[in-house]
């Protein structure tokens, strides 16, 4: 579970600003069609969340100030 709130997401265990998430990777658990999603920090550390695919684009949306369109699905793939 997470929220987003002034620029910040945070959970039960984290808090971040979305402006210092370098870049976000996710990878969609097919057994739960959930997606694991990597907040990835300059650091080098990460925060990883479960989302679902809603949450997906609100996490990113919100990342990159809604200039960002994300097309998630099969069709979504390298020849």
């Amino acid at each position: 579970m997470y929220k987003i709130d002034n620029g910040y997401i945070h959970g039960k265990s984290y808090a971040v600003l979305l402006n210092n998430v370098e870049f976000i990777t996710w990878r969609l658990n097919e057994d739960t069609g959930e997606y694991w999603v990597k907040l990835h920090l300059p650091s080098g550390k990460e925060i990883r969340i479960k989302v679902s695919t809603f949450g997906l684009l609100e996490i990113t949306g919100q990342w990159a100030n809604n200039k960002i369109e994300i097309e998630i699905g099969e069709n979504n793939v390298d020849e």
